[in-house]
């Protein structure tokens, strides 16, 4: 159900159905069951450390090194879906109503909490959640997007009823109030955020996909569809359908391939980036600041991965280490992952372990 990589994408750990929590030894080609009690959302890593980020079935969340040394504890709500700095300091977390709180504790503040539409049990999908190393920046993304200006609503607000934050977000990680509204999703949404937050990347349900550079929010590009190229906006109506897409630099999609994005995430430091699609075996590589796709990888034929069947719940079971170009992605059933290493001079991505 949930998934993340170590830093030096040795390590992996995944939270199961059956609340299993499994520590994965990508060296060893190895797994032990740390625990049979695990929040099925809440399997995650401290970067740059060999450590573990978890909650147990009575809302413990526990810190502790692979080797099995607590680092910290602490009482929380359920959380459906979290994030921890490298320093322990920053700590982020989410509830099914997709409220976002920082801290934990007597420190634990809402940074938003506007709502109780979207949410989890209304949308099918946890509010994706991502925070950079370099920058202080951390995004959130959930369903849709709301035309609003991000001064008219304050992401804290009781009483509203649906929420003005459920797209594409930007926050600020030290001061935790919103950059900006990153605007141009649709339907489901799932985003990622480079590891030095220099730039966002996000893809939808509806097939929409969107990048921005983080120095200038306000400013969306559209990426490729696979078949059509690249959206032009702002076109007189009335033009023959192939004059509103740019497709002078398109490459030969595969068959399988699937524009209904599942999940989007980075496989390297900055400049590379992997979109998944819904029901495809299929993934897309694109480069930062670019809207072309550089080259498709197959996944493996079989429908074995959490790509297949609208498994939107479960797109927290795709993960990388950027730093270390490592994949990592659940099975569709059976609790077993693939494992992919990608080499950012030759383009590949090399299935490297098949788990059960």
């Amino acid at each position: 159900m949930s998934a993340a990589v170590s830093t030096s994408g040795r390590y992996i750990i995944t939270a199961h159905q059956d609340h299993s929590l499994i520590l994965w030894d990508l060296k060893k080609k190895t797994w032990d069951t740390l625990s049979t009690r695990a929040n099925i959302y809440s399997a995650g890593v401290v970067p740059d450390r060999d450590a573990i980020l978890w909650q147990d079935l009575d809302n413990r969340v526990v810190v502790q090194t692979v080797a099995g040394d607590e680092l910290l504890r602490f009482d929380h709500f359920p959380t459906y879906g979290h994030v921890i700095s490298s320093d322990l300091n920053t700590y982020l977390s989410a509830d099914q109503q997709w409220n976002v709180f920082k801290g934990f504790g007597d420190r634990q503040k809402p940074i938003l909490k506007d709502g109780v539409s979207p949410s989890f049990a209304g949308s099918g999908k946890l509010l994706n959640l991502a925070m950079a190393k370099d920058r202080p920046y951390f995004i959130t993304a959930g369903f849709g997007d709301d035309h609003d200006p991000i001064e008219d609503y304050a992401p804290v607000a009781d009483g509203r009823r649906f929420s003005r934050y459920g797209g594409v977000t930007l926050w600020n990680t030290e001061t935790g109030e919103p950059v900006a509204k990153l605007r141009g999703n649709s339907s489901k949404t799932h985003a990622a955020i480079s590891p030095d937050g220099q730039w966002v990347v996000s893809g939808d349900e509806a097939g929409i996909g969107l990048y921005w550079n983080t120095h200038n929010p306000a400013k969306g590009y559209h990426l490729a569809h696979y078949h059509g190229g690249v959206f032009l906006d702002d076109l007189p109506d009335g033009l023959p359908d192939q004059d509103y897409f740019d497709s002078s630099q398109l490459i030969a999609a595969p068959k399988g391939v699937n524009t209904f994005t599942l999940a989007v995430a980075f496989i390297d430091h900055s400049r590379y980036y992997l979109r998944f699609g819904n029901n495809s075996h299929i993934a897309a590589l694109f480069e930062t600041g670019s809207p072309w796709p550089v080259k498709y990888f197959d996944l493996g034929a079989a429908p074995e991965l959490v790509t297949y069947g609208s498994q939107y719940s479960r797109n927290t079971a795709i993960a990388t280490a950027p730093e270390a170009g490592i994949l990592v992605m659940g099975h569709r059933s059976g609790g077993g992952i693939s494992v992919y290493r990608f080499n950012a001079e030759a383009l590949t991505l090399e299935r490297i372990w098949v788990a059960e």
